[in-house]
């Protein structure tokens, strides 16, 4: 069983109309014009009935929607200890994590770090013990969403029967590998707990949903092969989503 297995993607009448909302409001943006942290010009793209600030965010929506991961785009405005105000790009309210997406042209990730340490648990230690008592194990739980790696059938001995043609074209549409990091500064990993059947990130053995043990679960790393990303080009026409494709 995969993590994607019940996904089903956009129709083409959803795709169409994600289309319009993304040229008007490519269109009504100031040409150069850059968000937040960013250095490089960002494009707003829609996804179901959402304008996102890049499509990179827009893709990261429909990966966590082909995940079964419920979330919220930009929900509210915090102030870190520090006094900064910051908007988080994505909350998953189901498993206490928060995402925050960030391109080759945003290479700042001072603020979501600090989130993550003010949102860690900082339960009292017992003997050395930390004894957690946060309503998500740890605490709730920070992640640096980055582009996908890509996918590379030169290098994979199951697409060596492939015309070299055939492989450059499955490459290009290929959304690539799913990869993220943790604020925390330590492995993170993905997989389906056998209980409540939720998509979770975890680094400790319990689920953050239900907080029944992860045992039996198999755990995702960040890039791994069996986690597709969800492309969303804000071109519906000339670029389908892998998972919308005509076989």
């Amino acid at each position: 069983m995969t993590l994607q297995e019940d996904f089903d993607g956009r129709d083409i009448f959803e795709a169409l109309i994600d289309d319009l909302e993304t040229s008007r409001a490519r269109r009504d943006r100031t040409a150069g014009q850059l968000d937040g942290d960013m250095t490089t010009e960002a494009l707003p793209t829609a996804y179901r009935g959402t304008i996102f600030r890049s499509a990179l965010e827009a893709s990261w929506a429909a990966t966590l929607d082909s995940l079964g991961i419920t979330w919220e785009y930009e929900p509210r405005k915090v102030t870190l200890p520090s006094g900064a105000g910051y908007v988080p790009d994505f909350h998953l309210p189901e498993i206490g994590t928060w995402v925050e997406v960030k391109g080759t042209g945003v290479p700042r990730i001072e603020k979501a770090i600090e989130y993550g340490q003010a949102l860690a648990c900082h339960c009292p230690r017992i003997r050395g013990i930390q004894h957690c008592r946060c309503r998500w194990p740890g605490g709730e739980l920070v992640l640096i969403g980055h582009p996908p790696r890509p996918m590379h059938p030169w290098g994979d001995e199951s697409y060596d029967h492939l015309h070299p043609y055939a492989k450059l074209r499955l490459a290009w549409r290929h959304g690539g590998f799913l990869r993220w990091e943790s604020t925390r500064g330590r492995r993170t990993w993905l997989a389906r707990c056998l209980d409540c059947r939720l998509v979770t990130w975890f680094d400790s053995a319990r689920c953050r949903a239900c907080r029944g043990p992860l045992a039996g679960a198999r755990g995702l790393l960040s890039g791994d092969g069996e986690v597709e990303f969800i492309r969303i080009s804000g071109s519906a026409l000339s670029h389908a989503e892998p998972d919308s494709e005509t076989t």
